[in-house]
């Protein structure tokens, strides 16, 4: 979330960007869901998702998926563990930026889904 609003892709506050602190590292650092994924999907529900039940959740759900089946064509997976599998340091410079430009993927892909669809 904080490098979508520092791209300015998405305007949320403080407090949405550190409710999303624990994405990284494939969530808690735990290397499963990718962390730029569920970012992503945090992004689209921050534009697209419902506050009320009652509320249809299509819009988000649509986008979510759509999101994740394009990251799945391009990397083969949204696993954490198998995209940095060939990474004995998970916190090296190298890895990180290996893992940047699945950042910079789901960012572009957030822009287009969030701002139209």
């Amino acid at each position: 979330m904080l490098g979508l609003r520092q791209a300015k892709i998405l305007n949320v506050s403080d407090e949405t960007v550190r409710s999303s602190t624990g994405v990284a590292g494939g969530c808690g650092g735990q290397k499963e869901l990718c962390g730029g994924i569920v970012g992503g999907i945090l992004a689209i529900g921050v534009r697209h998702g419902r506050a009320d039940k009652s509320l249809n959740r299509r819009p988000a759900m649509e986008r979510s998926g759509r999101l994740i089946e394009e990251f799945r064509k391009q990397f083969g997976t949204v696993s954490c563990q198998k995209l940095v599998k060939d990474f004995t340091d998970f916190n090296s410079p190298e890895r990180k930026k290996h893992c940047s430009k699945f950042v910079a993927f789901v960012a572009e892909k957030v822009e287009g889904l969030v701002k139209g669809g």
